[in-house]
């Protein structure tokens, strides 16, 4: 049986939403944790290696087999809710800490686990996972990514909004 995957076998940069329904204490590095909040996180990160964003997205989008990234420990608790991607080239500051940068810049946004998903960012992100209270609307998050991002494609899981008609968006340059 094949698993409908929408994201292309090639090189890319993405976000992915997740809802994490309760708090949770979790372990994600070498016995180091941190206390994650009930509510929308977004990781950003990039797909370089084999298969592209298809492998990457697919396995945090259906659940790693094994844990092996920061996010894969978070992703053992959270749903994941929607996602953005690019598979325009990064500009001098690669797509995943320009997404962070701007994310953690909101006042709504929080960082509960300084350094996650960040080990090897070369920018000076302070993490790649941003939280947000269940009262951010996740609409305006993919809106306001898709707005930085030229030829984004996004969506969201029907599920992760109510009454919203507005599922998936495409900016165009």
């Amino acid at each position: 049986m094949s698993r409908y995957e929408p994201w292309p076998a090639r090189p890319g940069a993405y976000v992915l939403l997740l809802r994490l329904g309760r708090g949770q204490w979790i372990k994600f590095a070498r016995g180091r944790g941190a206390w994650f909040p009930a509510g929308w996180y977004a990781y950003a990160g990039q797909a370089r290696g084999p298969g592209g964003l298809r492998a990457r997205l697919g396995r945090h989008w259906h659940g790693p087999q094994r844990r092996h990234w920061h996010i894969d420990h978070l992703r053992a608790y959270a749903q994941p809710v929607g996602w953005l991607y690019t598979l325009d080239p990064s500009p001098a500051q690669p797509w995943e800490c320009r997404w962070s940068q701007y994310l953690a810049a909101r006042r709504d946004a929080f960082i509960p686990a300084p350094g996650f998903g960040a080990s090897d960012c070369r920018t000076g992100c302070r993490a790649h996972l941003i939280a947000f209270p269940f009262t951010t609307p996740l609409e305006g998050l993919i809106f306001h990514l898709c707005g930085l991002t030229p030829r984004a494609v996004a969506a969201l899981a029907p599920y992760a909004t109510r009454g919203s008609s507005r599922h998936s968006a495409t900016a165009q340059d």
